[in-house]
């Protein structure tokens, strides 16, 4: 189990800080392994005390900033569905704008997002923190989705609304560890993804 550590005091909250965003930085260059606790140190404009005193570990560091990108990522999937809920837009173009949102979500931290899914598969607490921002994301969709139930011609919309957000989080999880969708351009991902699904759950075209 890793205990995140959360000081109190100013100073102490900016060096973390700065630790995690070294830390970033270097599992999104593939270079977080190599690199030892005394150069993260020094990225970080801190010393190997305070990194001791504060995160004890390489593996804390690295659990802490995994949990900062979930907590980042509630956060922006909360504003994409205040934001949906504000507007009057047929459910087609609501989906297609909640696809939009997760594609950026998982474009602006491609690699950092690539090496902590590569550490989910070999650590439980990682995965299990994966598979609850998975469902959080699902849960979201499927928010959008059944709160327009009668618009859903799939004769069992609850199943398949949950299968479509399964979809979704497998393309995304797989094009962020590959890169690709097979030959589908990268900029037609969003549009094709959003057509797959709308036309799986037999929504009606605005």
């Amino acid at each position: 189990m890793y205990n995140i550590p959360n000081p109190t005091q100013v100073r102490s909250q900016q060096a973390l800080e700065r630790f995690m965003n070294i830390a970033a930085e270097l599992l999104a260059n593939n270079r977080f392994e190599e690199t030892g606790i005394s150069q993260i140190a020094q990225l970080a404009e801190s010393s190997v005390g305070t990194f001791y005193r504060l995160l004890g570990d390489k593996d804390v560091l690295l659990y802490a900033v995994h949990e900062r990108f979930v907590a980042r990522s509630h956060a922006s999937i909360d504003a994409l569905i205040d934001e949906l809920k504000r507007t009057d837009q047929p459910l087609d173009v609501q989906i297609e704008s909640f696809i939009h949102g997760v594609v950026r979500l998982f474009a602006s931290s491609e690699g950092l997002l690539r090496a902590l899914i590569r550490r989910s598969s070999a650590d439980l607490q990682f995965r299990e923190r994966f598979h609850q921002l998975n469902a959080y994301i699902g849960q979201a969709f499927g928010r959008i989705v059944l709160s327009r139930l009668t618009e859903l011609g799939h004769p069992h919309p609850e199943q398949a609304a949950d299968l479509s957000a399964h979809l979704l989080l497998a393309s995304m999880n797989y094009f962020t560890l590959v890169g690709t969708l097979g030959a589908t351009p990268r900029e037609v991902i969003p549009g094709e993804l959003s057509r797959l699904i709308c036309n799986y759950l037999e929504v009606p075209k605005s």
